[in-house]
Formats: structure tokens, sequence, C-alpha cells
């Protein structure tokens, strides 16, 4: 009767602790890809048709509004060779909070393109092809920065402005070849891509 008791407590106790870890797995992704095609010039650009977002690690959702319009134009197109164009492939998902928030510069660059590189990740990327990623929206993707005008009040928007990405061309796909051959982190990608840009200074 004993061994009976013991039995059925651990029996208890691991389906307790199995079910509290599956249900604490993150979820990241929160709704479904639907988008129309909109006719224009080079025909990529999309409408998404429902609201779609994305969770951080740190808890931060990415939340693309319905009717958000997405391109891909925010991946560099010369990475594309690597992996394929945005839409296809395991990083689709992570490509249209991107593109969004690339469009809308509501928040930093930087933050923006480190959620690329997690939502790579948790969309079924491989830590190498997500390393190599980074590395492309790091060094040619978008950046921008806001700055105040002359005279302007603190409640006054500040204004955004583009900026050039650090390497193009031939140079971005040698540091994408240089991520992709080397078992490196993110920083160490940013201060690679850093000194790459400062040398051509």
């Amino acid at each position: 009767m004993g061994n009976a008791i013991k039995y059925l407590f651990i029996t208890v106790l691991l389906s307790l602790l199995t079910g509290s870890i599956f249900a604490s797995e993150r979820n990241p992704f929160t709704g479904t890809i639907v988008v129309e095609w909109i006719d224009d010039v080079d025909n990529r650009k999309m409408r998404l048709l429902e609201e779609f977002s994305y969770t951080d690690p740190k808890g931060k959702v990415w939340k693309v509004p319905k009717g958000a319009v997405i391109d891909g134009a925010s991946i560099p197109q010369v990475f594309w060779s690597f992996i394929g164009p945005p839409f296809v492939g395991a990083y689709r998902k992570a490509s249209v909070v991107h593109d969004y928030f690339c469009e809308t510069k509501s928040e930093s660059w930087e933050e923006v393109h480190r959620m690329f590189f997690d939502a790579s990740l948790d969309g079924g990327v491989s830590v190498a092809k997500a390393t190599t990623m980074y590395t492309a929206v790091y060094a040619g993707g978008p950046r921008w920065k806001k700055v105040r005008l002359i005279g302007s009040s603190p409640q006054d928007e500040p204004l955004i402005i583009s900026v050039s990405p650090l390497l193009k061309d031939q140079k971005l796909l040698r540091a994408m070849e240089w991520a992709n051959k080397h078992d490196v982190s993110i920083d160490e990608i940013e201060k690679h891509v850093d000194e790459l840009a400062k040398a051509d200074k």
C-alpha cells in the first residue's frame, strides 16, 4: 500500500511539473499573417488584413496593425542570395514585423534590428543563419535618428532623419560571409562592422 501511494504521488507530481513547464512555454507570435497584394511598379507591396504581433524575450510587444503596408525593403536585397526573399521561409514572421517598424521608425533602429534577430530565432531560423541575417540588417539595413530643431519646445515631436547604412554591396557581403564562417555573438558582429566602417573613412 505504501509503494502504491508513493507511485501515485510521484505520478501526480510529474504531471504537475510537466504541465507547468508546457504552460510556461512562450508563444511569441500572435495572429496570422494574412495579406493582399497591392498593385505597384515593383509588385512587392502587401497590405496586412489582420493584426500581427511579436513579443520579444524581454516581454516587449511589437504590434503590426491591420492595414499596415509591407514590401520587404528593410532587408538588404544583397542578403536574399544567402537565404531567399523576405516573405519566404522561416524568417517570414520576423521580416513582417521588422519591415513595419523600419517604416514607422517609432523605435530606435538598434532595438528594431535586435528584435529582428530574436524574432528570427523564435521563428525557427538557426543561430548561424540568424547571426548572418543580423549582420545584414545591422550593416546594410535602414538607420535613423531623432533630432530636435533649434527653437523647438520639449513638447514638439522630434524630426526623424534617415541615416545611410554602414556598409554596401561587396563590403556588406564580406561582412556577412565573415559572420557566416565564425561563431560570433551579435555584440561581436556590431564591433566588427563598426570597425570596417571606420576603416573606410
